[in-house]
Protein backbone atom coordinates (compact mmCIF):
# COMPACT_ATOMS: atom_id res chain seq x y z
CA UNK A 1 0.00 0.00 0.00
CA UNK A 2 2.61 2.62 1.00
CA UNK A 3 4.43 1.61 -2.32
CA UNK A 4 1.18 2.39 -4.29
CA UNK A 5 0.58 5.60 -1.85
CA UNK A 6 4.43 6.85 -3.09
CA UNK A 7 4.13 6.09 -6.55
CA UNK A 8 0.32 8.06 -6.59
CA UNK A 9 2.03 10.85 -5.21
CA UNK A 10 5.09 11.02 -7.67
CA UNK A 11 2.24 10.81 -10.51
CA UNK A 12 0.44 13.54 -9.27
CA UNK A 13 3.13 15.70 -8.79
CA UNK A 14 4.33 14.86 -12.05
CA UNK A 15 1.23 15.07 -13.89
CA UNK A 16 1.83 17.26 -16.25
CA UNK A 17 5.04 16.75 -18.33
CA UNK A 18 2.96 16.65 -21.47
CA UNK A 19 0.38 19.48 -20.23
CA UNK A 20 3.22 22.45 -19.95
CA UNK A 21 2.01 24.02 -23.52
CA UNK A 22 -1.96 23.65 -22.01
CA UNK A 23 -0.82 24.77 -18.71
CA UNK A 24 0.42 28.26 -20.13
CA UNK A 25 -2.90 28.47 -21.76
CA UNK A 26 -4.48 28.06 -19.39
CA UNK A 27 -3.21 31.07 -17.51
CA UNK A 28 -2.27 33.58 -19.88
CA UNK A 29 -5.80 35.21 -19.38
CA UNK A 30 -6.06 34.59 -15.74
CA UNK A 31 -3.52 37.22 -14.44
CA UNK A 32 0.06 37.21 -15.05
CA UNK A 33 0.09 33.12 -14.46
CA UNK A 34 -1.03 33.66 -11.15
CA UNK A 35 -1.16 29.71 -9.31
CA UNK A 36 -4.20 29.50 -8.14
CA UNK A 37 -5.41 29.63 -4.86
CA UNK A 38 -5.44 27.06 -2.11
CA UNK A 39 -8.78 24.21 -1.84
CA UNK A 40 -11.81 25.28 -1.28
CA UNK A 41 -10.88 29.06 -2.43
CA UNK A 42 -11.73 30.42 -6.24
CA UNK A 43 -8.97 29.87 -8.52
CA UNK A 44 -7.93 32.48 -11.53
CA UNK A 45 -10.71 32.02 -13.85
CA UNK A 46 -12.59 29.29 -12.52
CA UNK A 47 -14.58 28.26 -9.14
CA UNK A 48 -13.81 26.64 -5.98
CA UNK A 49 -13.11 23.38 -6.11
CA UNK A 50 -16.09 21.61 -5.13
CA UNK A 51 -16.10 17.56 -4.48
CA UNK A 52 -17.62 17.57 -7.35
CA UNK A 53 -14.58 18.65 -9.23
CA UNK A 54 -12.53 16.25 -7.30
CA UNK A 55 -14.15 13.59 -9.09
CA UNK A 56 -14.36 14.41 -12.06
CA UNK A 57 -10.31 15.16 -11.54
CA UNK A 58 -9.80 11.53 -10.26
CA UNK A 59 -11.68 10.37 -12.67
CA UNK A 60 -9.95 11.89 -15.38
CA UNK A 61 -6.60 11.26 -13.70
CA UNK A 62 -7.33 7.90 -13.90
CA UNK A 63 -7.40 7.75 -17.79
CA UNK A 64 -4.37 9.75 -18.13
CA UNK A 65 -2.30 7.52 -15.70
CA UNK A 66 -4.24 4.44 -17.65
CA UNK A 67 -2.66 6.25 -21.04
CA UNK A 68 0.88 7.22 -19.58
CA UNK A 69 0.80 3.40 -18.91
CA UNK A 70 0.74 2.27 -22.04
CA UNK A 71 2.86 4.60 -23.97
CA UNK A 72 5.49 4.27 -21.67
CA UNK A 73 5.63 0.96 -22.38
CA UNK A 74 5.27 1.77 -26.37
CA UNK A 75 8.06 3.99 -26.60
CA UNK A 76 10.35 0.90 -24.67
CA UNK A 77 9.90 -0.53 -28.54
CA UNK A 78 10.13 2.71 -30.59
CA UNK A 79 12.78 2.57 -33.06
CA UNK A 80 14.86 6.06 -33.31
CA UNK A 81 13.77 9.62 -31.71
CA UNK A 82 11.33 10.75 -34.35
CA UNK A 83 9.31 8.01 -33.39
CA UNK A 84 9.52 8.01 -29.65
CA UNK A 85 8.12 11.80 -30.24
CA UNK A 86 5.79 10.84 -32.57
CA UNK A 87 4.28 8.45 -29.62
CA UNK A 88 4.73 11.45 -26.64
CA UNK A 89 2.59 13.78 -29.15
CA UNK A 90 -0.06 10.77 -30.12
CA UNK A 91 -0.21 10.27 -26.17
CA UNK A 92 -0.27 14.19 -24.69
CA UNK A 93 -3.18 14.21 -27.47
CA UNK A 94 -4.78 11.17 -26.01
CA UNK A 95 -4.61 12.69 -22.45
CA UNK A 96 -6.43 15.79 -23.10
CA UNK A 97 -8.75 14.12 -25.26
CA UNK A 98 -9.29 11.85 -21.80
CA UNK A 99 -9.57 14.95 -19.54
CA UNK A 100 -12.19 16.67 -21.90
CA UNK A 101 -13.80 13.43 -22.20
CA UNK A 102 -14.19 13.16 -18.63
CA UNK A 103 -15.92 16.80 -18.05
CA UNK A 104 -13.10 18.47 -17.45
CA UNK A 105 -11.14 20.96 -19.60
CA UNK A 106 -7.26 21.01 -19.90
CA UNK A 107 -7.39 24.60 -17.89
CA UNK A 108 -9.49 23.49 -15.13
CA UNK A 109 -7.01 19.95 -14.46
CA UNK A 110 -4.40 22.41 -14.41
CA UNK A 111 -5.76 24.07 -12.07
CA UNK A 112 -6.38 21.15 -9.87
CA UNK A 113 -3.32 19.63 -10.62
CA UNK A 114 -1.06 22.76 -9.10
CA UNK A 115 -3.46 23.20 -6.03
CA UNK A 116 -2.54 19.88 -5.25
CA UNK A 117 1.21 20.99 -4.55
CA UNK A 118 0.35 23.33 -1.99
CA UNK A 119 -3.08 21.51 -0.51
CA UNK A 120 -1.66 18.41 1.67
CA UNK A 121 -5.06 17.95 2.76
CA UNK A 122 -6.49 17.82 -0.98
CA UNK A 123 -3.60 15.47 -2.49
CA UNK A 124 -4.66 13.09 0.50
CA UNK A 125 -8.50 13.52 -0.65
CA UNK A 126 -6.86 12.81 -4.33
CA UNK A 127 -4.86 10.16 -3.30
CA UNK A 128 -7.49 7.86 -1.67
CA UNK A 129 -10.03 8.22 -4.03
CA UNK A 130 -7.48 7.20 -7.47
CA UNK A 131 -6.63 4.52 -5.11
CA UNK A 132 -9.92 2.98 -5.55
CA UNK A 133 -10.46 3.60 -8.23
CA UNK A 134 -6.67 2.41 -9.97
Amino acid sequence: MTIRKTTLTLALTSLFAFGGTALAQGYGDAGAGAPPAAYGEPTPGSAAITEQTVDTFVDAFVAVQQIREDFAERLQSAADEHEAQTMQQEAQDEMMRAVEESGMSVQEYNEVAIALQDDPELMQQIQEKAADRM
